[in-house]
């Protein structure tokens, strides 16, 4: 019969406080030999040999030593981290972002080369591309357009959206867009 069952039938609480105080000198055991691997694994990458190792660690025989070859250590590989978006990529927004057939929207976008010539085109349902006008962007690539929302009847419940795309860098971006009806 375990300790947890004489806890279990008796009501005894004395048999619980012994049983978390063996549970806390069991975590404490184990984080002080993960600590003890933890400085052997350090030193041991550092060189092998420091004043502050551990003495629980014996040297390996001095007829060892001799022949013994240092062995490489073995690296993980690094995940490269996401690359930060360009400070000059290409963005685009629609304003209003939904609206009716017929009805003016402004498109605004960024990140194109000075004076680049860049076309607006609306990508309508089943996969159907409309070119509404091109525009050159300004001084500091960017520009603002105003057009007209296409007759785009077939299904007004699929995605659309308006895309811009740079003639000379092909730099191209797109935003969503719903047309109500």
């Amino acid at each position: 019969m375990s300790d947890s069952d004489d806890t279990r039938t008796t009501g005894d609480t004395a048999g619980r406080a012994d049983h978390s105080h063996r549970t806390v000198i069991i975590a404490a055991v184990i984080t002080g030999s993960a600590t003890v691997i933890a400085a052997v694994i350090a030193t041991m990458v550092a060189g092998g040999h420091s004043p502050k190792a551990p003495a629980a660690v014996a040297a390996p025989p001095a007829s060892q030593q001799a022949s013994a070859t240092p062995r490489p250590v073995q690296s993980l590989p690094t995940t490269p981290s996401a690359p930060a978006p360009s400070p000059t990529a290409a963005r685009v927004m629609a304003g209003p972002d939904s609206t009716a057939i017929g009805a003016t929207v402004t498109i605004t976008g960024s990140g194109f080369a000075a004076g680049e010539q860049v076309r607006i085109t609306f990508s309508g349902t089943y996969g159907a591309t409309l070119d509404l006008r091109d525009i050159t962007a300004g001084p500091d690539g960017g520009f603002a357009a105003e057009v007209t929302v296409p007759d785009d009847s077939v299904d007004s419940d699929q995605q659309q959206s308006f895309e811009v795309r740079g003639l000379d860098s092909d730099k191209h971006a797109d935003t969503p867009f719903h047309i109500t009806g």
